[in-house]
């Protein structure tokens, strides 16, 4: 079952729910925190670039946990974007970046994969992350 989630929301109450419907079913380790720290730029980019635009800005978000692997599938009405095809910032000082494009990064940086299509007028993005691997960027390894 997917989630609905209102624009208007705040993250805070977006990852409660996500705890409360997922949490038993997905193991709690810093993979998982990954997931929270995706499904938050996700929903900062809808906020910033998708409700802006309408009146009423719904998305939806399903976790798929199987065996330490982490799906998260997000739709969203509206004009086609695929994120994966966005550039990634520029090797800049912060204070020289133009704003915007780091959610995306972070997101990319943090998934093991992410997907796009657009059928249909819906935007489907699907994110997947392996929560029985370290992250490869972990200093500690």
């Amino acid at each position: 079952m997917a989630l609905s989630i209102q624009s208007t929301e705040t993250i805070a109450s977006i990852l409660q729910k996500v705890r409360d419907h997922y949490g038993e079913h997905c193991l709690d380790n810093d993979r998982v925190s990954d997931c929270y720290t995706i499904i938050d730029e996700f929903h900062a980019n809808i906020k910033e670039h998708v409700a802006t635009k309408i009146d009423s800005c719904q998305w939806f978000l399903e976790v798929v946990c199987d065996d330490g692997k982490v799906k998260l599938e997000f739709e969203y009405a509206g004009p086609g974007f695929d994120p994966t095809q966005s550039n990634p910032p520029g090797e800049q000082p912060v204070e020289a970046r133009p704003i915007g494009g780091l959610g995306l990064a972070i997101m990319s940086q943090l998934s093991d994969e992410m997907n796009y299509r657009y059928e249909n007028g819906t935007n489907k993005l699907t994110v997947a992350l392996d929560t029985t691997l370290p992250r490869e960027d972990d200093p500690c390894l």
